[in-house]
């Protein structure tokens, strides 16, 4: 369902506010989950961070692009070993990574 999203590990409760790692759950900010859930919904997509300010922020929060940063510096650290699903797109922003198809 939307209500929970699952990929490469990750899996986020919209209803419950809770994210999940391997059944145990992260504890995140407001603004952390809005940007985890936001990458999540569109594994694959580089989205900017004007972009991610707005769904995760709202657009009038004053707020400096280098503050996303710091948010997913916080949220790489609190995913542990599985730091790198989110991944830097040079010039652009982030993306979570796409679940790699096991053949």
């Amino acid at each position: 369902s939307v209500e929970q999203l699952e990929c490469s590990g990750v899996k986020v409760d919209l209803r419950r506010h809770q994210v999940f790692l391997g059944g145990v759950e992260l504890e995140l900010t407001h603004s952390e989950f809005k940007l985890l859930h936001t990458l999540i919904a569109q594994p694959g997509r580089a989205f900017e961070r004007s972009e991610l300010i707005e769904a995760a922020l709202g657009e009038d929060t004053l707020v400096l692009e280098r503050t996303i940063d710091v948010h997913i510096r916080a949220i790489r650290r609190k995913l542990g070993n599985l730091a790198d699903v989110i991944e830097t797109v040079r010039g652009v922003g982030y993306r979570f990574r796409e679940e790699q198809q096991t053949a």
